[in-house]
């Protein structure tokens, strides 16, 4: 009996061991499973919520944006916390993980609160990140060497100061000069007279900036009537702003600007290649103008080609000795006949003037006729003859060059490039939200309640007293 009872009490003790071993071993699986669970309902809860990526943003401008305001007015973070919360709702419901049966549940998961910590918004640091996103796409898809560097032309345009309005300054000094100059003279009678100078320039001269030049450059075809109201769109309202980078924080390179410029070009119309369907037809002439409607952006840039065009015909011209000569001799002959020599120079310059803008008015026809013009001319590249150009008579648009130099969405690039970041980034983003709202149920769209990833903390409970706080960050990234 003695041997028997001995035996009882070591197994007592040993199962006592035992099961204190196995219950923590339980105890301690459960805790695991609680955790581990955790931090997979948390995952898939904020990789679903980056599913619910806009499709119309997607589908037009080839960008994984996620709209936190879900086609309202929130701009909070509210209701993107509420889809989290849903789905770890979903995730961690014990009736979802069985089809039949009454399902048991072993560890009693619920989520306790949901909270947006910082993101990264599409229209923040003045839309640099959406700039940066869009060269993405685009050094995603092509080989830097495929892209239009535009490098070249660029340095000939700076260097040689081809955007600068140096040329109306020239000409208003030179007729000022000529206005100076009395012309009165005595007759057989002793009467004065003043003698009319009938400079051969002034007919071109008097049709700069005419609203007649529009139609004179683009042949008299039909031009766009669209307009928008600027103040409906985020460059001209307080923008939401969110974070920025939440990872390291990277400028853009050069590279990434070209390919922005470049992602431009591919997804915003022009006037040779309008945009489908949309607010405007003009968009890159928006996004280099900035003014309310295509008509107007149009001029803007027409004007702008004219004035580089110009100055790069005038600096032709001066260097052609053949054109020179031909303009002293109008000159000279027309001096003469006043009777005032010394006005020659003065004539001749105000030739020369002349000349280049109406060659310049001959060139930006040719490339909204589709043909090509080159930055810095040369003989065989020079189209008006002399009296040709005083008369501004031009041949039909198409008709003349066009096969050697730049094209018209080359001078777009080269436009661009001078134009200022910060307005070309909010006039960019203008013309998405202005396409995204043409789109069914997406009117009150703005781009600025936008994100393209997010840092959320989740706290996740157990009725076992268990209770994690998990903090993660989502994206759409490469």
């Amino acid at each position: 009996m003695e041997k028997s009872a001995s035996i009882t009490v070591y197994l007592a003790l040993v199962l006592t061991v035992l099961l204190s071993v196995l219950l923590t071993v339980i105890e301690a699986a459960r805790t695991n499973a609680i955790r581990f669970q955790a931090e997979c309902v948390t995952d898939m809860a904020l990789q679903s919520a980056l599913a619910e990526y806009h499709r119309e943003v997607l589908e037009q401008y080839d960008l994984f944006l996620t709209d936190v305001s879900y086609g309202t007015s929130e701009s909070s973070y509210a209701l993107l916390e509420a889809h989290i919360r849903n789905y770890l709702d979903e995730n961690l419901s014990a009736d979802k993980a069985v089809t039949f049966g009454k399902p048991k549940d072993l560890l009693g998961m619920s989520a306790e609160e949901v909270k947006v910590l910082r993101s990264t918004g599409a229209a923040d640091r003045n839309g640099e990140i959406l700039e940066k996103l869009a060269a993405e796409y685009i050094l995603d898809r092509y080989w830097m060497d495929s892209l239009s560097d535009m490098g070249p032309e660029i340095q000939i345009v700076e260097n040689k100061g081809l955007l600068k309005n140096t040329m109306e300054q020239k000409r208003k000094q030179n007729e000022q000069a000529i206005k100076a100059v009395d012309t009165t003279v005595e007759d057989s009678e002793g009467k004065k007279k003043k003698i009319p100078v009938n400079n051969p320039a002034d007919h071109v001269n008097s049709s700069r900036g005419s609203t007649g030049t529009l139609y004179l450059v683009t042949g008299g075809k039909p031009v766009s009537e669209k307009n928008i109201q600027p103040e409906d769109y985020i460059s001209h309202r307080i923008v939401c702003e969110r974070d920025g980078y939440l990872r390291e924080e990277e400028a853009l390179s050069l590279t990434e600007e070209l390919a922005f410029r470049e992602y431009l070009m591919e997804k915003c119309g022009n006037y040779l290649e309008p945009k489908e369907n949309g607010a405007l037809d003009y968009q890159m002439e928006y996004l280099i103008g900035g003014k309310s409607s295509d008509k107007e952006n149009l001029r803007f840039v027409v004007n702008r080609l004219l004035l580089l065009r110009e100055t790069a015909n005038f600096m032709y011209l001066m260097q052609d000795n053949a054109k020179q000569a031909e303009a002293e001799a109008m000159a000279a002959a027309l001096a003469v006949v006043i009777f005032f020599p010394e006005l020659k120079d003065l004539i001749k310059l105000s030739i020369l003037i002349a000349w280049s803008y109406a060659e310049s008015v001959n060139d930006v026809r040719i490339l909204l006729g589709g043909g090509k013009v080159p930055i810095l001319k040369d003989s065989g590249s020079w189209n008006l003859g002399l009296k040709n150009a005083l008369n501004l008579n031009l041949p039909n648009a198409g008709q003349s060059g066009g096969q050697e130099g730049l094209s018209y969405q080359m001078y777009l690039r080269l436009l661009l490039a001078f134009t200022d970041k910060y307005d070309r980034n909010f006039r960019f983003m203008d013309v998405l939200e202005m396409d995204i709202r043409l789109t069914e149920g997406n009117d009150t769209f703005c781009i600025d309640h936008c994100i393209h990833d997010f840092e959320a903390e989740t706290v996740i409970g157990s009725t076992r007293g268990h209770r994690y706080t998990l903090v993660r960050m989502a994206g759409y990234q490469k």
